[in-house]
């Protein structure tokens, strides 16, 4: 067989069908390789990079004890990542949203949430209220912003545990598995039965579009499985998940008092336990003095 699915020209569409419609596994295995192939190979890499949120302390107020406190923090790193794509071929799409996918579950270095983000432009927010007016002390401000930044790394390491762990190498394995559900389970747009919906849809997007949206979709639901068997909850659509307060794993959420998963429950069952024994024998020591 030809390797005709290699070329970046190729359309998503025809590689499907060829896919559907061809009747030996040893071709489907030829084009599925070929599939994955182009995107490993896509120059749309996953990267990863500093930012800054920065601000500049005016030059009349550089030289004042409040101007060169706000100075020091003008300055604050955090990791990126290129989290989109100008790109309009399948193959650059459907990697982007790979990378993406690998960034929000699996890469503890890139944490982003609003609260953590938040923290990190305390310096920069409290500067411009400062010199819009607002009556400050360097003691206050020193203060507001050391704890804002200690909540910042605390609320980083609480984010860092509730991501899983798994390789680069080894998610590209995950992935590959999955893809190839998405090529198995894929109804090709000729087999739908409400056909007038979906002749709707392609008058606005073409069939690539179609496809490309499809794989997306489904691959972010397998990673919302895999998250939950990574876990060893149970999947269901009225299941309500939360974390574990000591280790940030997925916990299902039974009621308002379970805060911890199996393991950290019956590790602080024991230290609350050790803890009751050492202050019963304390107080039976003291007992015995007096």
């Amino acid at each position: 067989m030809i390797h005709i699915y290699e070329c970046d020209d190729s359309f998503l569409y025809e590689i499907i069908e060829n896919y559907k419609e061809t009747k030996t596994e040893e071709e489907k295995n030829e084009i599925f390789h070929s599939f994955c192939s182009s995107i490993w190979s896509s120059d749309n890499k996953r990267r990863i990079y500093k930012k800054s949120i920065r601000f500049n302390v005016r030059k009349d107020l550089l030289q004042t004890e409040l101007g060169q406190a706000f100075d020091a923090w003008s300055d604050i790193e955090y990791t990126y990542y290129k989290s989109m794509t100008k790109d309009e071929n399948w193959c650059s799409i459907i990697r982007q949203k790979i990378n993406n996918i690998y960034t929000r579950y699996f890469d503890k270095e890139v944490i982003l949430s609003k609260e953590y983000m938040d923290l990190l432009k305390t310096p920069k927010k409290l500067y411009y209220q400062w010199i819009s007016g607002i009556d400050m002390d360097t003691y206050t401000v020193t203060e507001l912003i050391d704890n804002a930044i200690d909540n910042a790394q605390k609320v980083k390491i609480k984010l860092q545990k509730e991501k899983m762990s798994l390789s680069w190498n080894e998610y590209k394995n995950v992935v590959e598995e999955f893809l190839k559900r998405c090529f198995d389970n894929c109804k090709l747009i000729g087999e739908y039965e409400d056909k007038t919906k979906i002749n709707t849809m392609l008058d606005f997007l073409t069939e690539d579009h179609f496809y490309v949206g499809y794989i997306c979709r489904t691959l972010e639901n397998y990673f919302k499985n895999y998250q939950k068997e990574y876990y060893g909850v149970r999947r269901g659509h009225g299941n309500i998940y939360s974390r574990c307060k000591q280790c940030g794993s997925l916990i299902e959420k039974t009621g308002n008092k379970r805060l911890y998963c199996d393991k950290c429950a019956e590790l602080s069952k024991k230290e609350s336990n050790r803890k009751s024994d050492k202050k019963y024998k304390d107080r039976k020591r003291e007992n015995k003095k007096s």
